[in-house]
């Protein structure tokens, strides 16, 4: 049976977005408002606390700006273009000499330097 071409178009082999990744991409198209940690998390399909984490870095590299319970993209633009050439350029560099995290071993070392306690922006918004 024909498949539609919109349909293939979609089905293409689009590699899975990092969490980090997933939320600049759902801020920028959404960019006409301001969201609470949880909306992110169910709009992109991920672990409220992985996306607490993310943005948290995300802010740090002026990549998201916060406001009480509320995340919006950056302002500027510059600053985020030259984020996501960096994040293609790893991406690269990741499938010319493999990923940081190879093992059990390594994502269990990733995961333990996490912080135990959630981040301050998630008080009030579940």
């Amino acid at each position: 049976m024909p498949m539609k071409i919109d349909e293939f178009e979609e089905a293409g082999d689009e590699e899975e977005l990092t969490t980090g990744e997933a939320i600049v991409a759902f801020l920028l198209e959404n960019d006409e408002n301001a969201w609470k940690r949880s909306e992110i998390a169910a709009a992109i399909d991920r672990d409220p606390n992985t996306v607490a984490t993310n943005l948290s870095r995300l802010k740090n590299r002026n990549l998201v700006r916060h406001r009480e319970n509320h995340w919006a993209i950056t302002k500027d633009r510059g600053r985020l273009e030259e984020a996501l050439r960096f994040s293609n350029a790893l991406g690269g560099l990741n499938e010319a000499f493999g990923p940081i995290v190879e093992n059990e071993e390594d994502a269990r070392a990733w995961n333990e330097s996490q912080p135990d306690e959630p981040h301050p922006s998630v008080v009030d918004d579940k």
